[in-house]
Formats: C-alpha cells, structure tokens, sequence
C-alpha cells in the first residue's frame, strides 16, 4: 500500500465508522461542528488526496485540502481561490510541524513502525487503533 493510499483508507475508515465529525473537530480545532452543520468529500488520484470540506458555521465555509504525493510538485502554501480556501501540501516535503494537520500529513511519510510511535504524539487512541489496523 502506498503511503497516499494509506491517507485514503484511514480517512475513509474514520467516516465509515462514525467518527467523522469527531476527527475534523480535533484535526481543524473545530469548537461547534456537530453532523448537520458540513458536508465532506474526499477524492483521490495517482498522486494527491483532496478533502473538501463546506461547514456552515466559520467564516472560510469552503476549504479544499491537496496532499500531494508528487516529489516538488509545489510547496506548503493556503491560497484564497474564489472563496474557496486550498491548502496545498507537499507530503514528501514535510517536516514534523506543531499543526495536526500537517502532523498527519508529515505522519505518512514515515516508515510503518516509526508511523506508529509518531502518531502516538498527536492522535487519539481511538484514531491510533484505527492506524494500526491499517498498516498490519
């Protein structure tokens, strides 16, 4: 399994058991995000994974996550697109960050036995059991 694949299927796993809603509000520091107030997408292709998010209750309702698999393809940025907030992340780029969201992303880079003690850092023992199944 590549390591974007890994992304995927964890996040996917995430939703399909429920705990969705749960995982935005610790990953973005969401303080009201309840089911009826977003809707979430995620998408993939060869090299990136794309979360959509559109909530009801922030001021930045749209924003578009890119993780990129892609070595250089372009660096860690946030762009405003049309009111729709992007942020583009360079996986293969990163380095350990004090933000969850590139925690995650940085998190797959590693090798699976390093993946683990990491993601020990930032995530929840439920998240964490979730990674695990995963990468058995």
């Amino acid at each position: 399994m590549s390591k974007k694949e890994l992304l995927e299927i964890f996040i996917k796993t995430i939703q399909a058991r429920g705990l969705l809603t749960e995982f935005i509000k610790y990953l973005f520091d969401y303080e009201n995000l309840y089911d009826h107030n977003y809707i979430f997408r995620i998408a993939s292709d060869n090299e990136e994974v794309i979360i959509d998010i559109y909530d009801n209750i922030s001021d930045h309702r749209f924003n578009r996550y890119i993780f990129s698999y892609l070595k250089g393809k372009y660096r860690t940025k946030v762009i405003d697109e049309g009111n729709v907030f992007v942020t583009y992340i360079d996986v293969l780029g990163m380095t350990d960050s004090h933000n969850k969201l590139y925690k995650l992303a940085y998190m797959t880079t590693l090798k699976n036995d390093k993946m683990i003690g990491y993601a020990q850092t930032f995530l929840t023992d439920k998240y964490l059991d979730i990674l695990k199944e995963i990468i058995k």
